[in-house]
């Protein structure tokens, strides 16, 4: 692996005087789902393939390729003047961590470009143990603020994906602000829009088990549900991105990597696509202009086109209700048919013109061989694990019974703080901090034993408004879900605290945490069963936190997911949704479940499970492992029935958590319909 990242040469405008862009300016990434379509990029004319192997990357669902062609791939790549960059860009368990060290071992014998992750154990591996390996920050560490990028480069990233929801002027102030800490950006310019924001979203673990972030996502966002007050069969299923129209913007705003999503799609779809970008870069350097017929594209496998996120435009058409192939529908609209028999042919034709692009991908990559090499193996390759791993010591154990944190955001609640002085408390802090920013500070200033809990996602002004709410009030701790956060928090020496959003799976993102990023405390995902915890290890002096009690938030949108529920008379977002908002639905699937969304006035659109979690069994099934226990208080609309008040209430649970066997059937028979799912299951 190169290890090293160059980043080429722009002026202020990024061009070349009197030459306008130059195609080296920027990377056209491919997907490569299969060997098929990884072999269809490289002809098509990709700068860059990401594709993954049979474990360890965010797309399961794709048929990836095994260790045995790695070799043969990089040399076929490479003869195309193409790079591979390799997805290990899921959290990694504690029992595979000794799996994962013999593939970095194995890759460092490959001539790989580069690895793209999420975990933060396996970017403190690369960085202490492999720094030759160039490393990009996945699309899973969802990375759309300044703080983050700093944090993301000191720990070796050359490179972040930025998150889809971005638009142009927040796009182009990280990008720039990434080349002056020498770190590429990389933007999503074709495929799938998700609902949720990456990383953050676990609506298809709690449904079904299978988390995105372990690459087993099932879509849950693109099933039917029953029909909508707002006559909506589909109402989380977004169009796809075209950023087709955008380069020149995308181009001036100082974006590196141009992304192509699609590594569950076939290769005539990776082809064409990759084809038409390939075209539209390489016509724009050279005269300035941009090509505007997306005929090509509209014939593959789409759901409608949108740049509503990227052109800050987030509007209702940006929803389709239909999730499956619009390439017909499209054709017969522009066709004008009227009669059955006008779409048929023009569905035929389509047909027709597919199969011919399918035929010629065939031949193309069947003329492509590549190379097995038999002495590849991610199975018993006898590499040895001699990176000293993290180990238990007697003072890694909680010593005594855990601390109660409680997370409220209501003002009626700010009582609960005299009435329990032995707990800490966390309040809620808005995505849309500069909204609020007077009455948060005077809030802190007026409680100071009062810490701030800050969510997954800060962007733009509202990451700003952090870094002046912490320099303003210099709480006494803070639990953070964003990177971005944890960087100012260093820089002004808070203590903090790693969120259940930026999901801990083992020693050796604590260790990261600990050594690297100066963390003073972490939770461990709510994924994670008991037997994936237990071996878990606590440096000294170190606080580890489990979410004993809060609802269940399956995903964060920008979008505006009433549109589709019970409807919105606003065409499109504007300042004041994110403001002033406060509103509740549900959505309810074909088996009769329903799902909560709610919008709190100064944050963005979340959708809730219709239960609560509770845990209580972990107290007996991991009686050393926690130092801090954190029951979550918000008001979120779900079924969840509590009936005993909030003082009563977080004396059963201090109660509990002493020991108290008592108080745990107390609080089990007065906290009704409850869930325990994700932890019976794990990842």
């Amino acid at each position: 692996m190169t290890g090293v990242v160059i980043i080429p040469g722009y002026d202020s405008k990024y061009r070349v005087e009197g030459l306008g862009f130059q195609k080296k300016q920027f990377e056209l990434l491919a997907p490569g789902g299969d060997l098929d379509s990884i072999k269809a990029a490289i002809a098509a004319g990709a700068d860059a393939v990401y594709c993954g192997l049979d474990r360890f990357n965010a797309r399961n669902r794709a048929a990836n390729i095994t260790f045995d062609v790695l070799d043969g791939v990089l040399k076929l790549a490479h003869q195309h003047d193409c790079k591979i960059f390799l997805t290990l860009n899921i959290v990694v368990l504690e029992n595979e961590i000794p799996a994962i060290i013999r593939l970095l071992k194995q890759l460092t014998e490959t001539a790989i470009d580069g690895v793209i992750v999420q975990d933060l154990g396996l970017a403190y591996l690369i960085k202490h143990h492999f720094p030759q390996s160039e490393m990009h920050a996945s699309t899973q560490m969802n990375t759309h603020n300044e703080g983050q990028i700093l944090l993301l480069s000191r720990l070796g990233a050359g490179r972040v994906n930025l998150s889809r929801e971005l638009n142009l002027e927040e796009i182009t102030q990280l990008a720039q602000f990434g080349r002056r800490h020498n770190v590429l950006t990389e933007v999503f310019v074709h495929g799938s829009y998700c609902i949720g924001f990456s990383g953050v979203c676990y609506f298809s673990s709690v449904r079904n088990g299978a988390s995105g972030n372990r690459g087993r996502c099932s879509q849950p966002c693109r099933d039917q549900y029953q029909t909508t007050d707002a006559g909506k069969n589909y109402p989380l299923n977004l169009k796809d991105n075209a950023a087709f129209s955008d380069i020149e913007a995308l181009a001036n705003a100082g974006v590196y990597s141009l992304k192509v999503e699609g590594r569950i799609k076939k290769p005539h779809y990776v082809y064409t696509v990759v084809d038409n970008w390939r075209q539209q870069i390489d016509h724009f350097c050279s005269t300035g202009e941009m090509l505007t017929d997306m005929t090509e594209l509209y014939s593959v496998f789409n759901r409608d086109f949108s740049n509503g996120y990227l052109r800050g435009d987030i509007h209702r058409n940006m929803y389709i209700d239909n999730p499956r192939n619009h390439a017909a529908t499209h054709f017969t609209e522009v066709y004008q048919c009227h009669t059955p028999e006008e779409a048929r042919q023009v569905k035929q034709s389509l047909y027709d013109k597919t199969t011919r692009i399918m035929n010629h991908v065939e031949k193309i990559t069947q003329a492509m061989p590549v190379e097995v090499s038999t002495g590849r193996s991610l199975k018993n390759n006898g590499r040895a694990i001699d990176i000293p791993l993290p180990q238990a010591s007697p003072e890694s154990s909680a010593n005594g019974c855990p601390k109660l944190s409680v997370l409220i955001a209501e003002h009626k609640d700010l009582n609960l703080l005299n009435d329990y002085p032995e707990a800490g408390f966390f309040w809620q802090i808005p995505d849309a901090l500069s909204y609020q920013m007077d009455e948060m500070v005077a809030l802190f200033q007026h409680h100071p034993a009062l810490s701030p809990f800050f969510p997954a996602i800060m962007i733009g002004e509202h990451y700003q408004a952090a870094q002046e709410l912490l320099t303003q009030t210099r709480p006494p701790m803070l639990i953070t879900n964003n990177l971005g956060i944890a960087e100012l928090a260093n820089t002004l020496n808070i203590p903090w605290v790693a969120g259940p959003q930026l999901n801990i799976t083992n020693s050796l993102a604590v260790k990261c945490l600990a050594d690297e990023l100066s963390s003073s405390g972490a939770f461990i995902s709510g994924e994670l069963n008991a037997l994936q915890m237990r071996k878990i290890v606590r440096p000294e002096q170190f606080r580890l936190f489990y979410s004993l009690y809060h609802p269940v938030e399956l995903l964060i949108s920008r979008q505006c997911l009433f549109i589709q529920s019970i409807g919105c008379r606003k065409q499109r977002m504007n300042t004041g949704c994110m403001k002033r908002c406060e509103k509740t639905a549900s959505i309810i699937n074909l088996k009769d479940t329903p799902f909560v969304i709610n919008k709190q006035r100064g944050s963005h659109n979340r959708l809730y499970s219709e239960v609560n979690f509770f845990n209580p069994s972990l107290l007996h099934d991991l009686p050393a492992l926690y130092t801090d226990i954190m029951i979550d208080l918000r008001h979120i609309p779900t079924q969840t029935r509590i009936h005993v008040e909030k003082p009563a209430l977080v004396g059963l649970f201090l109660q509990m958590i002493q020991g108290n066997d008592d108080a745990m059937r107390e609080l089990t028979a007065s906290v009704m319909n409850t869930t325990d799912r994700q932890y019976r299951k794990g990842l």
